[in-house]
C-alpha cells in the first residue's frame, strides 16, 4: 500500500506527462480514428459493370468502415457535376472517361483512386488484367476447337488497345495469328461510338474472314454490332463465327439471339480493391503501383456453344470429361469407354488440343473447385472431393500449380464476389 506522501509523489510525477501539449495530439488522433470518412463515387450506374464496382466499394465499407458514401445516377460519359468544386470530403473513387472530369478531380488534391483515366492526365490505378483476360479468352475459344481468330472493336480507345494486346499476345504464345478489324479514324474518345456508316466496312471485313473462326470483341455492345452484321449476312453463330465478348452484362448478353458468351471482369472485386486503395491513401500511405484484377470466368452462352474438332473420338472424350471429370473419371476409363488405347487417345488430344487428356481432366476439376471456393462455404476437404480429387493434398498441389496460390488464398481473394447479386455461373 502507498502512503499519502507516496501517492502525492506518484500523482505529481504523472501530471508532468498529461499536459495539454501531450493530450491534444492524442485527442486529435482519436477524433481522426473515430471520424467517418465522407467518400464520393463518380462511377456510372447505367451499366452492370459500374453498379458492380459500387457494390464492391459498399462491401469494403461494410467490412472496414463505415464510410459516408455519396453517389448519384450517372451515365458513362457525362460532364462533371456542377457542385464538384465545392464538394468537401476525404476521398474520391472515379471512372473519368473525359479529360475535363479528370483534370477537375486532380485539381481537388484529395485522395483519389482512378478506375479509368486519361493517358495525358493519369491512368487507372485499379484495372482489369488484360493479359489474364487474353489468356482466358484464348483458352475458351481453343476448348471449342477453334484455330482461327479475330478481334473486333468499332472504335479505338486506350482500353480497346490493351484488350486487343492481351488477346494477340496469348495467341502468339500458342503460335497463332489474329485477324484485326481496323475501324475508321475518328477523334480519340474514351467511349467509342458506333456509326451506321461503318456498316459497309464491317460487312466487307466479316465476309473476308476464314471460317469457322472465333472473334473476341472489346465489349458486349461491340459484340451486338457484330451479331447484327452476321445476321444480315446469314452467317451462323456460333457454327461459322463464334463470338466472345467482355463485360458479361446480363441485360445485354441474355437479350440478344443467340445469347452472348462473355468474360466476367469481376467488377465487385475491382470496387473492393479500389476502396482498399483509397483507404490507404486517406491514411497517408502511398500506393505501390497499379492493382491488376483478373477476370473471374467465362459466362458460356450460345454464341460459343460449339466444339469444332475434326475427330469424333476426341469430341466424345471432351464431352465425357466435362460431364464426369469431377465424378472420378480417369484417362484409363476414358480411353476404354471410347474404345481407344490410352496412347492413341493421348496422341490425338495432343494433335487437336495441344494438351493431354489428363491435363484436360485436371483443368475441368480446377474450374469446378474455383466455383465452389468462390460461391460456397464448404470446407477445402469437401471441395477437393466434389471436384474429383482423391486427396486434399493432391488437390492443393494441383490447384497451386495451376492458379499460383492455395485454395484458401483463392477463396480469400474471391470472397467479395460471393453473396452479391447473381451467382457467377
Amino acid at each position: 500500500m502507498f502512503t499519502l506522501r507516496e501517492n502525492t509523489l506518484v500523482f505529481s510525477k504523472w501530471t508532468r506527462y498529461f499536459t495539454m501539449e501531450t493530450v491534444l495530439p492524442v485527442m486529435s488522433r482519436l477524433r481522426q480514428t473515430l471520424h467517418t470518412p465522407h467518400v464520393l463515387l463518380l462511377i456510372e450506374t447505367s451499366r452492370a459493370y459500374g453498379r458492380g464496382i459500387v457494390e464492391g466499394i459498399a462491401r469494403y465499407s461494410l467490412e472496414n468502415g463505415p464510410w459516408s458514401i455519396q453517389f448519384e445516377d450517372r451515365g458513362l460519359d457525362p460532364l462533371p457535376p456542377a457542385w464538384l468544386k465545392e464538394w468537401r470530403g476525404q476521398g474520391i473513387i472515379a471512372r473519368s472517361v473525359n479529360k475535363k472530369l479528370a483534370q477537375l478531380l486532380w485539381s481537388t488534391r484529395l485522395p483519389l483512386v482512378e478506375l479509368h483515366g486519361d493517358r495525358q492526365i493519369g491512368t487507372a490505378e485499379v484495372t482489369c488484367d488484360d493479359a489474364a483476360m487474353g489468356r482466358m479468352a484464348v483458352e475458351h475459344l481453343f476448348s471449342c476447337g477453334l484455330r482461327q481468330f479475330a478481334f473486333f472493336t468499332y472504335g479505338e480507345a486506350w482500353w480497346t488497345e490493351t484488350h486487343r494486346g492481351g488477346f494477340t499476345k496469348a495467341l502468339r504464345e500458342r503460335g497463332y495469328g489474329c485477324h484485326i478489324y481496323q475501324p475508321p479514324r475518328t477523334p480519340e474518345r474514351a467511349v467509342p461510338v458506333w456509326h451506321e456508316r461503318q456498316r459497309p466496312r464491317l460487312i466487307k471485313w466479316v465476309r473476308s474472314l476464314p471460317r469457322p473462326i472465333g472473334v473476341y470483341t472489346a465489349g458486349d455492345i461491340h459484340a451486338v454490332r457484330l451479331l447484327d452484321v452476321c445476321r444480315e449476312l446469314n452467317l451462323a453463330v456460333p457454327e461459322e463465327i463464334a463470338i466472345l465478348s467482355i463485360g458479361n452484362d446480363p441485360v445485354i448478353c441474355e437479350t440478344v439471339r443467340p445469347t452472348l458468351s462473355s468474360l466476367d471482369l469481376d467488377a465487385r472485386r475491382i470496387g473492393y480493391e479500389a476502396a482498399k486503395l483509397l483507404d490507404r491513401k486517406m491514411a497517408g500511405n502511398q500506393p505501390r503501383g497499379v492493382v491488376y484484377s483478373p477476370p473471374s470466368h467465362v459466362a458460356v452462352r450460345q454464341s460459343t456453344n460449339l466444339m469444332i474438332i475434326p475427330d469424333a473420338d476426341v469430341v466424345q472424350a471432351m464431352r465425357l470429361i466435362r460431364e464426369y471429370a469431377c465424378k472420378g473419371l480417369d484417362v484409363s476409363h476414358l480411353a476404354k469407354t471410347i474404345g481407344l488405347s490410352r496412347r492413341v487417345l493421348e496422341r490425338r488430344f495432343q494433335e487437336h488440343l495441344q494438351r493431354t487428356p489428363k491435363k484436360e481432366i485436371i483443368r475441368v476439376r480446377i474450374e469446378r473447385a474455383k466455383t465452389l471456393l468462390a460461391q460456397t462455404d464448404k470446407l477445402v476437404e469437401q471441395i477437393a472431393r466434389l471436384s474429383g480429387f482423391t486427396s486434399v493434398v493432391y488437390f492443393s498441389k494441383a490447384f497451386r500449380r495451376e492458379m499460383g496460390m492455395t485454395p484458401r488464398a483463392y477463396r480469400r481473394k474471391r470472397r467479395i464476389s460471393r453473396d452479391w447479386g447473381e451467382p457467377l455461373l
